[in-house]
């Protein structure tokens, strides 16, 4: 994973100057936070690790799975729109019914090599974009490690803490180099340390996704009649369609009716303009 390795790799440099470079960081702000936070217990610290076994890493991985929504959605709703426009405009054309299969699947194979191939190259320009900038907070911590904790102790002053607690804080944090960056990466740049490494499967999910969807417009075509499949088609897209839309909504907590209804309504925009160019080009052509 390119972000969590340049940030491992910082951290594997800096770590031999941690006794030199501490005491720089945490004489200008006066002494490091206790190791032991007032009121804490090996009874409530045991509690704690408990919790974060059992709830906060199981929501994290849970959360994360969640997110893959976006590219099934994304690869599912342009796996149906695509194509159906594609079939429903050749069947307007009144070809025979094997080209209107060759049209659909020579487009399903190359939307769905498309969709992956454009989801990788943009999942992992981000990826090294990120990468990048997180190497170049860690080289700024290495260069200036006063003024990044100084930097650090500003930002949890306008969250909310005195400015001698922030201090404090800040003080704490830079003693250690992988907790002060992960901490800087979090705090300055908004970022993940440890996100990242998903490109490669977010591009499967996209493009299997779109090629699986993609047989629910063109599969009547191969068994009924043009003007029988092409009815049968439209029926199951929408379906499908729906079905993506409510499968989105109950992910997101939002209306089933409306997420469906939404998706729905655009499908059947994409079959309309299909279906009009194909009779349009069909009757200019002749």
């Amino acid at each position: 994973m390119p972000i969590a390795s340049s940030r491992s790799r910082w951290a594997a440099e800096q770590a031999q100057s941690r006794e030199h470079r501490a005491p720089r960081a945490v004489g200008a702000y006066g002494a490091c936070v206790s190791s032991d936070p007032p009121g804490s217990t090996d009874q409530v610290r045991a509690e704690a690790e408990r919790h974060i076994a059992e709830h906060a890493l199981g929501e994290a991985e849970r959360i994360a799975r969640l997110s893959r929504i976006r590219e099934f959605v994304l690869g599912a709703q342009d796996g149906l729109l695509v194509p159906l426009g594609v079939v429903t405009g050749m069947a307007a054309a009144n070809p025979a019914r094997s080209l209107i299969i060759v049209a659909g699947l020579a487009e399903a194979v190359a939307g769905a090599i498309s969709m992956g191939g454009g989801s990788y190259l943009a999942s992992q320009a981000e990826e090294q974009l990120y990468a990048s900038e997180i190497a170049s907070e860690g080289q700024e911590i290495a260069e200036f490690p006063e003024r990044e904790t100084a930097e650090l102790a500003l930002i949890l002053e306008r969250e909310g803490l005195e400015r001698a607690q922030a201090e404090r804080v800040a003080g704490g944090l830079a003693s250690n180099p992988n907790v002060f960056l992960r901490t800087k990466i979090e705090k300055e740049l908004g970022l993940s340390p440890d996100s990242g490494g998903a490109a490669f499967g977010d591009a499967l999910a996209v493009g299997f996704t779109y090629l699986v969807a993609a047989i629910v417009p063109l599969w009547p075509y191969f068994f009924f009649t043009r003007s029988t499949a092409l009815v049968i088609s439209l029926a199951c897209t929408l379906l499908a369609l729906f079905l993506v839309g409510v499968a989105k909504g109950r992910v997101t907590r939002l209306s089933l009716m409306r997420a469906g209804l939404q998706v729905a309504i655009i499908g059947s925009d994409s079959a309309g303009v299909g279906f009009a160019i194909g009779h349009v080009v069909t009757n200019i052509a002749g």
